[in-house]
Order: structure tokens, then C-alpha cells, then sequence
């Protein structure tokens, strides 16, 4: 599954609550109190599109589709019944039907902040960049917002995606901001200073990373771009060697041999 997708699913099941039937009473003769089990719909959809999810987070896609069926004839109002078909249609391939899904939650609900992230990286998930900035930008605008620095995040990663280098650093700027030790953000913002020629702001974010995280061969392969672009030869094949020899089949170790240095 990819990232963004179960990143979306644990966003959905967090919105989603637990409830069930209720027990009501009345009076059905002078003095006589019947109790009776009567179904609150709203309650009951918000269960099955519960289940829903949860049968999606295993992998189980017919009993997900038969609870999001469920939960929609009971109570088709319910916030997070479309947002949770778009990410079943995500799930089983249908891109246009997703789309679609997506549409009609933010029709109904167009403040729900995850639901625009949500379709933000699905929208870049399938290179509608342009499209997928615009849902990032409306999540951070939300004043019901309480995960900026996801929303943020998403769409700094998603305009580096899209080579959008000046974007991608006010964006990513934005994130640390808020949380200044996110590894992604950090990562990526060195990478958008790297493209933008400011090697030594470049530098300055990697030092940054080190001084949190661990090495990795993402962080390997920019410290050898940026050695590559002060001219330190010796030094970039040095960390290339260590970067061949720890992470032979990274995607970092095939960007580096594509290259020719």
C-alpha cells in the first residue's frame, strides 16, 4: 500500500466514531413505560463505515464495500462515507471513480481539512500537480485545521515531486515552522535549496538532519550532490562508495550510478 494511501486510511479512521442503537422510552397507556430498542440511523452508518475501514486496513475490499454500502443507506449525510469510498476506489484501482468520491465529500463537507489533503495526494499520486496544490493549499487555509504542518508537508513533498523548486521551499519552510524536526521536511527542503544553487543552505538543512536522525541513502545522496557542487570530488566518491556499499538497491544508489560524475 502506498504511503500516502495509509496515510489517508488512519486520517479516515480517526475521524470516524463508534456508536451503535439506543434505548428509548414512552409512555404507551395512562401509566404504563414500554422500553423499546430503536436503531439511530446516523449512529448505525458511522459503525458500519467504521467497519468499513477496518476491513480495508486488512486488505479484506468486499466486506469493505458491503459495510460502505450499508453505511450509506442507512444515513447517506454521514461526513466520511464519500471520503471513505474514494479511498476503497483508491484501493481497488478505479482512479475515476475516486475522483469522483472524492468530489462528492468535499460537495457535502468542504471543510473537512483531511478529506483535502486526502485528495491532494491522491491528485499528485497521479501527477494532476496544479490540481493537487490547490487542495493543500485550501487544507491550510481551513480554520478547522488542526494538522497545518501535515497539510503543509504534503504539499511541499508533492511540488518536489513536480520540480516545483521555489514552492517546494516555502512550503517545506512552512512545516518546520511548526515542527522543526521533521525528517521529511528537512530532507526536502535541503533537496529544493539544492536545486535552487543555494548549496549552502543546502548543507546547512543536512547538518540540521544529522544532528536528529541517522544516516540514510537519501541523506547520503544529497551530501554527494552538494560535495559535487562545491567541487569536493574526492569527498562525493568517497560517500558514494559508502552509499553502494550500504544501500545497494536504494533508489538513492540507482539516481547516483545514472549519473555521470
Amino acid at each position: 500500500m502506498k504511503k500516502h494511501q495509509q496515510i489517508a486510511l488512519l486520517a479516515l479512521l480517526g475521524w470516524v466514531g463508534v456508536s451503535g442503537c439506543v434505548t428509548q422510552e414512552f409512555v404507551a397507556g395512562s401509566d404504563e413505560v414500554v422500553q423499546e430498542r430503536v436503531i439511530n440511523k446516523k449512529e448505525a452508518a458511522l459503525t458500519r463505515l467504521k467497519l468499513a475501514l477496518e476491513y480495508l486496513k486488512t486488505g479484506n475490499t468486499a466486506q469493505a464495500q458491503l459495510n460502505l454500502e450499508r453505511a450509506e443507506k442507512l444515513d447517506d449525510s454521514v461526513d466520511g462515507i464519500y471520503s471513505s469510498y474514494a479511498y476503497y476506489y483508491q484501493t481497488v484501482g478505479e482512479t475515476a471513480l475516486a475522483d469522483k468520491a472524492y468530489l462528492q465529500a468535499l460537495e457535502d463537507f468542504p471543510d473537512n481539512f483531511n478529506t483535502r489533503n486526502n485528495y491532494g495526494a491522491f491528485l499528485c499520486d497521479n501527477r494532476r500537480y496544479d490540481d493537487a496544490e490547490t487542495q493543500f493549499v485550501l487544507a491550510i487555509k481551513s480554520p478547522l485545521n488542526t494538522q497545518t504542518a501535515n497539510s503543509y508537508e504534503n504539499a511541499g513533498l508533492c511540488a518536489l515531486r513536480d520540480k516545483k523548486w521555489q514552492r517546494a521551499k516555502s512550503h517545506l519552510s512552512a512545516v518546520l515552522r511548526y515542527e522543526s524536526i521533521r525528517a521529511r521536511s528537512i530532507l526536502g527542503l535541503a533537496k529544493a535549496n539544492l536545486e535552487l544553487g543555494l548549496v549552502n543552505d543546502a548543507a546547512q538543512q543536512l547538518r540540521n538532519y544529522r544532528r536528529i536522525y541517522s544516516q540514510t541513502s537519501e541523506s547520503l545522496w544529497l551530501a554527494i550532490q552538494i560535495e559535487q557542487q562545491r567541487g569536493s570530488v574526492d569527498i562525493a566518491k568517497q560517500l558514494a562508495r559508502i552509499l553502494i556499499q550500504k544501500y545497494p538497491n536504494s533508489a538513492a544508489t540507482k539516481a547516483y550510478l545514472a549519473k555521470e560524475f
